[in-house]
């Protein structure tokens, strides 16, 4: 399938326009089925081989590995070294940055992410994407890679609509192919444990430093 068919301008314009509005947004089908496949495969090839690692809290070198705040594994994507899986999302996520920049003016500049695993019971207790006194940090973007979920499953990315009300809240089931963006310095968010093995590709679009 062409990319620029599976990603269209339009729901570009749509995401950056509820960023606008609201601060966040959820796409379902941002990637074709066939995409989040070749992505959820490397994925789970590259865990076999050994090439994740637990994920730690904090901005620097050296995070620390906190298991009573997240539990689950990453590996960080590198732009300058793209596998045919990753290509079709890196395309798909400069068309976004773009338009956000055209629509917000955030003078977006580039794209850190990468693939994270949660094992059956991991979590990430609320927090916010943007470190105090660090903010190069923008917009938060994650790209769900599982299969035939079930709300029943868990895993939902809780994203706090108000700083201070644990009642204000809205549940983005981790389904294949959604797309959720949100301003990283303004919504706390957790992810919720879930019964079944938990995939995503999970960044960050950044301004200059």
């Amino acid at each position: 399938m062409n990319v620029a068919a599976a990603t269209p301008e339009y729901i570009c314009t749509r995401i950056a326009g509820e960023l606008a509005t609201v601060g966040w947004s959820v796409c379902a089908d941002f990637l074709p089925p066939e995409q989040i496949a070749a992505l959820a495969g490397e994925l789970r090839a590259r865990w076999v081989q050994g090439e994740f690692h637990q994920a730690g809290v904090g901005s620097g070198a050296n995070p620390h590995l906190r298991q009573d705040i997240r539990n689950d594994r990453v590996y960080w994507l590198d732009d300058a070294a793209q596998t045919a899986a990753q290509s079709p999302y890196f395309i798909a996520l400069e068309s976004l940055r773009l338009a956000l920049n055209r629509q917000l003016f955030l003078g977006l500049f580039s794209f850190e992410g990468h693939m994270a695993a949660y094992p059956p019971g991991s979590f990430y207790a609320r927090h916010l994407d943007q470190f105090q006194g660090v903010a190069h940090r923008k917009v938060s973007v994650v790209l769900y890679l599982n299969n035939d979920w079930q709300a029943d499953d868990g895993g939902q990315l809780r994203l706090y609509l108000q700083e201070n009300n644990a009642e204000k809240y809205i549940d983005v089931l981790p389904c294949g192919g959604t797309l959720a963006c949100f301003l990283s310095d303004r919504f706390y968010h957790e992810v919720l444990s879930a019964t079944r093995e938990r995939l995503s590709v999970t960044g960050w679009f950044r301004v200059r430093v």
